[in-house]
C-alpha cells in the first residue's frame, strides 16, 4: 500500500508541490556548480557564445598580474590548451600571454569557438585591465 494514499487530495497537491520545488533547487545548484562564470557590467556581451566576436576576448587571469597602467598592453599568445567544449558548446581555453615586458599571464577563454576562434601562438592582443581578475584582450589585425 502506498505511504501517501492515506493523504488528502490537497496534500497529495502540496506534497508534490514541495517534491517538484525541491528537484528545480537542484537543478539551479547544478547548474550554478557547472555554469559560466558571470559575465562583468557594462561590457555589453549578453552571453559566452558571443566572447571573440570581431576579436575582442574577454579573459579571466587565474596566473599572473596585468602591470598597473592606464593604456592597454601588448601581449602575445604562446600557448592555447584545454579547447575541449563543454555542454553548452563553450570552450575554456587555456592560454599563455608574454607581455612586452616579459612576463607572463595564464588566462581562460571561454567562448564557443564554433563562432569565434581561439586564440593561438603568435597572436598579438592589446591588453586592457577590467580589475580582478578579468582583462579585455582585443586582437590586432594582421
Amino acid at each position: 500500500m502506498n505511504s501517501h494514499s492515506n493523504l488528502s487530495p490537497a496534500r497529495r497537491s502540496l506534497l508534490g508541490v514541495l517534491a517538484l520545488g525541491a528537484a528545480m533547487y537542484a537543478g539551479s545548484v547544478q547548474a550554478q556548480a557547472g555554469g559560466q562564470p558571470p559575465i562583468p557590467a557594462g561590457l555589453g556581451m549578453k552571453s559566452w557564445q558571443d566572447n571573440g566576436a570581431e576579436g575582442r576576448y574577454l579573459l579571466q587571469v587565474i596566473k599572473g598580474q596585468l602591470p598597473k597602467t592606464v593604456k592597454p598592453i601588448t601581449g602575445t599568445v604562446t600557448s592555447d590548451t584545454d579547447c575541449d567544449a563543454d555542454a553548452q558548446g563553450l570552450s575554456h581555453c587555456h592560454n599563455t600571454l608574454k607581455l612586452a615586458d616579459g612576463t607572463e599571464l595564464t588566462v581562460i577563454d571561454t567562448h564557443n569557438m564554433h563562432r569565434n576562434r581561439c586564440l593561438g601562438s603568435g597572436d598579438q592582443l592589446a591588453l586592457t585591465g577590467l580589475g580582478k581578475p578579468w582583462i579585455v584582450g582585443t586582437l590586432f589585425k594582421r
